[in-house]
């Protein structure tokens, strides 16, 4: 009686190997576009923030409040933001911008001067 060998022949491997491939091609643009804009989101989910605390600064001072206090009353993670910084102009107001770590500027909506009344 003969012995039958048990196994995957080399053109089986290589089709799973090749249908693998595929998949890997498909899969790496979609992870890196998923990545960029989760790093939109969180610049939005920041730029929400700091126009919340505007307005509750706002309310609890009821006086318009500075750019500086604004950023330092948002609480926030500094390793998820290269930079969060704020433009005053006295005819518009304040201007925030985020930077999320490894993605680009977003500027956020502009906080009116009788919230924001200075850099």
């Amino acid at each position: 009686m003969r012995q039958r060998q048990k196994g995957f022949t080399l053109i089986e491997l290589v089709v799973v190997i090749v249908i693998l491939g595929i998949l890997a091609a498909i899969a790496i643009p979609k992870y890196t576009d998923l990545a960029t804009s989760a790093r939109s989101a969180t610049a939005q989910g920041m730029c929400g923030a700091l126009g919340s605390a505007a307005v509750l600064l706002y309310a609890s001072n009821k006086a318009a409040t500075t750019g500086a206090l604004i950023i330092a009353g948002t609480s926030y993670s500094a390793t998820n933001f290269s930079a969060v910084t704020n433009v005053y102009v006295a005819a518009t107001g304040c201007t925030f911008s985020v930077t999320p770590a490894g993605g680009v500027i977003q500027a956020c909506t502009v906080v009116p001067t009788s919230i924001c009344n200075g850099p």
